[in-house]
């Protein structure tokens, strides 16, 4: 048996600047769980995770300003898979 990864990239859905961040590279996420705040001046959105798998990547901080569609972070997805 070999693995396949896929990788999810997770993007802002708009501008401002990233308030909290609830995971870590290598950390385990489930889908719909927060993984990070948005904050503009006037509104807040947590951003959920869309799919479950390993957070792979964290390309933000707290504190930084980020552009709509923006990689925030990535998620692995491993599958096991059968070699015929």
């Amino acid at each position: 048996m070999s693995q396949l990864g896929l990788r999810y990239d997770v993007i802002s859905p708009f501008a401002g600047a990233i308030e909290r961040i609830l995971f870590r590279t290598g950390e385990r996420v489930h889908e719909g769980e927060v993984i990070f705040t948005l904050v503009d001046g006037q509104k807040s959105i947590d951003i959920l995770a869309p799919v479950s798998g390993i957070i792979d990547a964290v390309e933000v901080e707290r504190g930084d300003l980020v552009i709509a569609s923006m990689i925030l972070a990535s998620i692995m997805l491993r599958y096991e898979c059968e070699r015929t």
